[in-house]
């Protein structure tokens, strides 16, 4: 796979934020004095030589550390709660609402005091890992960064008097919403569960479509200021070594503040961030993220995000449709040559009626030119005003439409467009073939299964309405040259966007048109060359 080029402008290897946190990584590495980090410096932080210092071995000096990182008792979400287990004297430490108190409860305090007699000679972090501690899940940190935002995600810190290292108690248990169906993809055939806000059940749902051992899950904290954390998730073997490289070290470049979701690292690691189109797909199906990964490409999961990021993404992943794979080959086909046709519609209709009604009239037939004239008799403006004034009332309507509460929405945006169509149609100020116009572009952009694709299409039909309006098809010609142009200069993690068609790779019978199931058994041009996956397909 060749260079990331674009993206190494932009973010210079070894110029990396101390924001990042992987397993073994600290808030302490917060600490760059370097000018390339935009600020991002601990010493501006408060309470950072605290972040920086290491577990006391004393419980007072360890319990004063952590009530002034986390503001206490200012801030009455952090509770410290002390204890004696005999002559051992330890203090639990978590946040209120985001941690379990039955778990820690049943399985840190009464477990205490029933071992509380047990190995007296040992140290008190040994006594209370192997004979005092009930509780599945623990790890040992040494540093008050580390357990600041292991607590403040949720687990609980036990603190002992004479151990020199805290404990971390898996005892994460916040409202989060449920496993609920797909709002924006939907399908007649397929999985009807979507990914969620809470980052450990979107890595099990995808753990439960791929169930492999090779099934990698890599958590960082991404965020110079209030860190998020992310997942990235990949089958060792199948996904290039070279591309999981690459997006663990975009994701270490992020110097953001915050990071909030799905949608602000998508912006922040992608090849051309001032494309129209996304360079990497985005999807709330796990049954979808996980055929990507068999594939041999990474997800990318974020904390308080329903949608899993997967990259590399061509222009054929943005119009291929999660159900396509569960319906027989012939229907799949003929559903994306119509998908395409809408695109295609969506794209160049409006541009293509202003260029041959004011330009190439001659290429009209004389019946429909005749409509044509008859119906913009009594219009006062210009096509392309025209064109322009109904583009925008759609785009309100369908705004709207979203916007508007749940009960009323569908209702309005029907009806509102009923009205307004039949209106404007009486008052004379657009012609009634323009509303058929209108109308089979905005069926055109809703076949298309991406929305941020959608989006993008809207934007590119802007410009070639206007090219038309200035040099009829020679500007519509124009304009989609261009189009296309940058379309085929734009890589996603390296990969070409109109791969494998532009430039030639090897591929699967599976882009316009989808053949039957037993002849897709190639890996992809993106994935390993030598995956075990596909070696087992093929034999």
């Amino acid at each position: 796979m060749r260079q990331f080029t674009e993206f190494k402008a932009r973010c210079a290897p070894g110029k990396l934020p101390g924001a990042i946190l992987s397993p073994g990584h600290s808030l302490a590495n917060y600490s760059h004095t370097d000018s390339d980090n935009g600020g991002a410096n601990l010493n501006e932080k408060p309470n950072s030589d605290l972040l920086r210092a290491s577990v006391s071995a004393r419980l007072d000096e360890s319990m004063d550390a952590l009530r002034t990182i986390l503001n206490a008792p200012r801030n009455e979400d952090a509770i410290f709660r002390e204890y004696s287990a005999g002559n051992l004297r330890v203090c639990a430490v978590y946040i209120e609402g985001m941690a379990d108190e039955t778990k820690i409860g049943e399985f840190v305090l009464h477990a205490l005091k029933a071992g509380g007699g047990a190995e007296d000679g040992a140290p008190p972090e040994e006594r209370l890992r192997r004979s005092m501690l009930e509780i599945a899940q623990l790890s040992e940190v040494t540093e008050y960064a580390e357990a600041v935002q292991m607590i403040l995600s949720g687990m609980t810190c036990l603190l002992a008097d004479g151990a020199g290292e805290a404990l971390m108690l898996e005892t994460r248990n916040y409202p989060h919403r449920g496993v609920e169906k797909p709002t924006n993809e939907l399908v007649v055939n397929g999985p009807q569960e979507a990914f969620n806000e809470h980052l450990r059940t979107n890595i099990t749902l995808l753990r439960r479509y791929v169930q492999s051992p090779e099934l990698i899950c890599e958590k960082l904290y991404v965020g110079t200021g209030v860190p998020t954390q992310v997942a990235l998730v990949y089958m060792r073997g199948v996904a290039s070594e070279e591309l999981v490289a690459e997006a663990k070290r975009r994701l270490m470049c992020i110097q953001s503040p915050t990071v909030m979701g799905a949608g602000e690292v998508q912006q922040l690691i992608e090849d051309r961030p001032f494309s129209l189109l996304p360079q990497m797909l985005q999807t709330e199906r796990p049954d979808r993220a996980a055929s990507c990964l068999t594939d041999g490409q990474i997800a990318i999961l974020v904390e308080n995000s329903p949608y899993a990021l997967i990259a590399p993404a061509t222009f054929f992943h943005l119009i291929h449709a999660s159900d396509d794979s569960f319906l027989r080959w012939q229907y799949a086909s003929a559903i994306r040559i119509i998908r395409v046709l809408g695109l295609l519609i969506s794209l160049m209709l409006p541009a293509l009626y202003i260029a041959m009604s004011v330009f190439h009239n001659q290429l009209i037939p004389m019946a429909l030119l005749t409509s044509i004239a008859e119906s913009r008799a009594n219009v006062p403006f210009p096509i392309v005003v025209e064109v322009l004034f109904m583009e925008f009332s759609f785009y309100l309507l369908n705004e709207a439409g979203l916007r508007t509460p749940t009960q009323i929405g569908s209702a309005f945006g029907i009806v509102g467009a009923l009205i307004l169509g039949q209106t404007a149609v009486s008052a004379s100020v657009i012609s009634p073939i323009l509303i058929i116009i209108i109308a089979l572009t905005g069926l055109g952009n809703y076949v298309i299964p991406n929305y941020e694709l959608g989006v993008g299409l809207i934007l590119y039909r802007l410009m070639l309405i206007a090219f038309s309006a200035a040099l009829g098809l020679y500007g519509l010609m124009i304009g989609m040259f261009l189009i296309v142009l940058h379309l085929c200069s734009i890589r996603s993690f390296g990969v070409e966007f109109f791969a494998p068609m532009s430039p030639r790779r090897r591929h699967n019978p599976d882009l316009l048109l989808r053949l039957p199931v037993w002849m897709q058994k190639r890996a992809l041009f993106y994935a390993k060359r030598d995956s075990w996956l596909h070696q087992e397909a093929r034999a």
